[in-house]
């Protein structure tokens, strides 16, 4: 991409300071960050903060259970709209699936703070796999409906249904401390004692090995803080 002087352009995209400061999305993308806004077709800077809050924290419980975010089970509990007459999108939960709360019910002043990030010769692809520029046309998406769903996204997305209610922003906070994770996390009876033994079977029935730490609370066991990884900023 060349400019009118016919020097190279180097790619790039605004991003709000909040979203880094406050809710801790770190750079570069994970792959999950990425396919989403592929999916949703907008770019960075044009999801709100709250919905951004959604992402940090659905990648946080995602990784600490053990297994890959998924784009498909994170539009099952969210919807996609765009605000009217305005390119802004946001992640409204789905009535009757709350997985995540809001991270505070509002932010104020920070439209006008924001970075223009670009990609150095260390990480030349940190900026590939997403729209970079402002999207008019946006994808406002309903959630992604259950049978729809591959059949271990779905034993999924009902344990999830069963355990859900996390707060985004205590998810957010702890995620570099293990053991207080854990605790937040498996207060949510049906993830630390697998109550419903139907749903433990056809999980068992399924194969679906990819969540372990739904069953079994391992994760962190005897390890430091300091070895949690910090997800939004991995390939994973």
């Amino acid at each position: 991409m060349r400019g009118r002087t016919g020097q190279r352009r180097v790619p790039f995209f605004y991003f709000y300071q909040v979203v880094f400061k406050s809710i801790g999305v770190c750079l570069p993308f994970s792959r999950f960050e990425r396919e989403l806004l592929t999916e949703i077709n907008a770019a960075p800077a044009q999801l709100y903060p709250n919905s951004w809050a959604f992402v940090k924290a659905f990648d946080i419980l995602f990784g600490f259970l053990g297994c890959a975010p998924s784009v498909d089970i994170f539009l099952h509990f969210f919807e996609v709209k765009r605000q009217r007459n305005n390119l802004w999108v946001t992640f409204n939960n789905v009535l009757g699936r709350v997985l995540l709360t809001p991270f505070q019910n509002s932010f104020t002043g920070w439209k006008g703070r924001f970075f223009k990030v670009s990609c150095s010769d260390l990480v030349p692809s940190a900026l590939d796999g997403f729209p970079l520029y402002w999207v008019r046309e946006t994808r406002a998406l309903k959630s992604k409906p259950f049978k729809r769903l591959p059949l271990n996204d779905q034993v999924a997305c009902r344990i999830l249904t069963e355990a859900g209610g996390f707060h985004a922003a205590a998810l957010i906070s702890l995620e570099y401390n293990a053991e207080a994770l854990e605790k937040y996390i498996c207060l949510r009876d049906y993830l630390r004692t697998s109550r419903s033994s139907s749903l433990l079977d056809l999980c068992m029935s399924c194969l679906v090995v990819s969540l372990p730490c739904f069953f079994f609370r391992c994760r962190f066991e005897n390890k430091p803080a300091t070895e949690v990884t910090a997800y939004p900023g991995s390939e994973g």
